[in-house]
């Protein structure tokens, strides 16, 4: 397997995240299914998202490795590949290549430990896996109190309302 090939996925959701549009999270699926157990990332990991004829942009994966079936990433629209990212629809394939970088020490976590999470603006992405991987029931018993402080310019500017709130 050739690390600077893409996986090609395909865009299976897009949620606008922020009262500007300027945030908008991506459903990917593989087209694929083994490409899936070849993405083998954790939490805190990121990947590189290809366009093709456009380059490709290093973002914080947002979903947990605990999600199966689908890989979200939260992007930011800045440049030229994000500007097109942000104007393509469902349905769209592009390319997906990593995981990349390092990512929290789970393993090295002592059992029972409380958990502090502290973020704010659009870094929160690779803080939303984390949360998601804690809380998932397989992980859950591993952790003591959980805590997330969360900010953002304004309300309007919060990314993942819905989930957070519940």
């Amino acid at each position: 397997q050739n690390p600077y090939l893409p996986y090609p996925v395909r865009i299976d959701d897009i949620t606008i995240e922020t009262e500007d549009k300027n945030l908008k999270t991506f459903k990917f699926v593989f087209l694929n299914p083994e490409d899936e157990n070849r993405f083998d990332y954790k939490a805190g990991q990121f990947a590189e998202l290809s366009v093709t004829g456009k380059g490709e942009i290093p973002i914080g994966i947002a979903s947990s490795p605990t999600e199966k079936g689908f890989v979200k990433f939260t992007v930011n629209r800045a440049g030229v590949v994000t500007t097109y990212l942000h104007n393509m629809q469902v349905g769209d394939v592009m390319g997906l290549r990593g995981p990349l970088g390092n990512w929290f020490p789970w393993e090295e976590m002592e059992t029972g430990k409380n958990v502090l999470i502290v973020g704010g603006g659009f870094a929160f992405t690779t803080l939303r896996s984390s949360i998601v991987y804690m809380l998932d029931p397989a992980n859950r018993s591993r952790f003591g109190d959980i805590h997330v402080i969360y900010g953002a310019r304004t309300p309007g500017m919060l990314l993942y309302r819905e989930e957070l709130a519940e």
